[in-house]
């Protein structure tokens, strides 16, 4: 029993927005500090 709903909107929606750039930045140096964080714990168990 299939019922067809007259409320949905057809296609998909898409909630966008603009990239903020010093966010994007801040991801990638924290990141990078906490790669290195590790590989230093990794070289002082070895």
């Amino acid at each position: 029993m299939a019922e067809e709903r007259s409320d949905e909107i057809e296609g998909k929606m898409a909630l966008g927005h603009d990239p903020v750039p010093p966010y994007r930045a801040a991801f990638f140096i924290a990141i990078t500090i906490g790669c290195l964080y590790l590989g230093l714990i990794l070289l002082k168990t070895l």
